[in-house]
């Protein structure tokens, strides 16, 4: 087998985007800096690919490399938070089936709630979470909480189970006295009194994070939220919805609602508390991802050193894209 140098196939861009576009770029990074990635897709021992995206290149680089081992990183269900014809949990399902020599979840929830929804159980798996750029989000300084407490929520997607109910509540209902509300990235609907700065690039999201004291979200089925990640990398308490991955996220840093009234108790709580809840953030860093996603690849290439990882090797490219595209609709 070829070293275990990575290839994220993916392409990253630098500018506001999704979470996993954010992830993958900062473990790109780290693996670089590590001399561990090779942007030559054919020399890689380990393809690193990402739910259904980008499916069709990695497929065919299956067949122009097929000692390589395949990881696929798992997000959704997507049908939760979207809507239940949403067909790109079926085509990630393809994906790994066609492709994928092992998986990894992001969260416990996540894995819990694909496999609910029929995702197979026939390859090894890990869950692996997510990390923030620590040379971007860095810890803020050891102040206080403001007057008026400081809170910030962010959303790239305006999609509204992104929790665009509660903000909307909060808009009209948050004492201005006691809290001031920002609300970084896209919108369904303009707010009265919450500030809206629309999508800021990653240096900027931070330094925003930074000037506040509480993240909030009221994100419903997120499976492991980017946002969440980095507000508490920046060292903010998050007050959260109990849904999705949030609860494994927050951990003790925070707290967890279920009705959007509560939240102006709550972060009143975590302000009464705020050192408390501060110093109780647990949050991996980029390198230990990315030690752990090396750590997986070990195992992965000593299973197929024993026979029990037999390569994947496709039928013909052209077959398999007229099967995954039609399957897929």
């Amino acid at each position: 087998m070829k070293p275990a140098s990575f290839h994220v196939a993916f392409p990253v861009v630098d500018a506001p985007t999704g979470g996993g576009n954010q992830f993958l770029r900062a473990l790109r990074a780290e693996l670089v800096r590590r001399g561990r990635h090779t942007d030559d897709r054919r020399a890689a021992g380990v393809v690193l690919f990402n739910s259904y995206q980008n499916f069709l290149p990695v497929l065919a680089l299956r067949r122009r490399n097929p000692d390589a081992i395949f990881i696929h990183r798992v997000d959704g269900p997507m049908r939760l938070y979207n809507r239940p014809d949403d067909p790109r949990d079926e085509l990630a399902m393809r994906a790994n089936g066609l492709v994928a020599d092992a998986t990894v979840f992001q969260t416990e929830w996540s894995r819990r709630a694909n496999r609910e929804l029929g995702w197979p159980t026939d390859r090894p798996e890990a869950v692996i979470g997510n990390a923030a750029d620590h040379g971007m989000f860095r810890p803020r300084d050891g102040r206080g909480p403001g007057v008026p407490l400081r809170i910030i929520a962010s959303s790239w997607s305006s999609n509204p189970n992104k929790g665009f109910d509660a903000y909307a509540w909060l808009d009209s209902n948050l004492d201005p006295a006691k809290f001031a509300m920002t609300f970084v990235g896209n919108t369904p609907s303009p707010f009265t009194y919450v500030r809206a700065t629309g999508p800021l690039d990653s240096a900027a999201l931070a330094r925003e994070l930074a000037a506040h004291d509480v993240f909030l979200t009221a994100s419903r089925k997120d499976p492991c939220s980017n946002s969440v990640i980095e507000a508490l990398t920046v060292g903010l308490p998050v007050v959260a919805r109990a849904d999705g991955g949030h609860p494994e996220l927050v951990g003790e840093g925070g707290l967890l609602f279920e009705n959007h009234a509560d939240v102006p108790a709550l972060l009143a709580e975590v302000a009464a508390r705020y050192d408390a809840f501060r110093s109780a953030i647990r949050v991996p860093t980029i390198a230990e991802i990315a030690d752990r996603y090396e750590t997986f690849a070990r195992e992965m290439a000593d299973l197929r050193r024993a026979g029990r990882l037999a390569p994947r090797i496709p039928g013909t490219l052209a077959a398999l894209r007229v099967q995954f595209q039609f399957r897929g609709r």
